[in-house]
């Protein structure tokens, strides 16, 4: 029984996030921006400039490549510009545009509209829980790759 309650939490997790991303989709399809780019977006806007992609990586926890396609659209549709690091030429800092910073608010408010919507009736205690939890989970599977290689 606890496996399947396992797999049950697991797919209730997926559904959760794919649900989530597909709002942040729709509602944001006027600006030209997808959930994952206006994620790394926000992340860009909030951290002191220049951001590097080593930092996104670092911190949102996804790979090298994913972050450079996010980065490439990113760029291609207005958002960011790039600037060189004086120490070394291989490095390109991520600078964000007017443009971003003319769309800060409506993405902001998408996305805590969403949060609300989905944590809708959670107590505080409740999500002080789900967080732990989570952050334990994480854990728990974060050297998984390198165990299984």
């Amino acid at each position: 029984m606890r496996k399947s309650k396992q797999a049950e939490v697991i797919r209730a997790s997926k559904y959760a996030h794919q649900k989530i991303e597909c709002i942040i989709n729709a509602r944001l399809a006027d600006k030209d921006i997808t959930a994952a780019q206006s994620h790394v977006l926000m992340y860009i806007i909030y951290h002191p400039a220049p951001v590097y992609p080593s930092d996104i990586q670092r911190d949102m926890h996804i790979s090298a490549a994913t972050v450079s396609g996010l980065v490439k659209k990113l760029r291609s549709k207005g958002y960011l510009t790039l600037e060189g690091c004086d120490t070394d030429e291989r490095r390109r800092g991520l600078i964000v545009t007017e443009k971003a910073l003319s769309h800060k608010a409506e993405i902001e408010s998408c996305m805590s509209s969403i949060e609300d919507h989905a944590f809708k009736g959670f107590t505080e205690e409740e999500l002080e829980n789900l967080h732990g939890l989570l952050i334990r989970m994480a854990e728990n599977l974060k050297n998984t790759g390198k165990e299984e290689q």
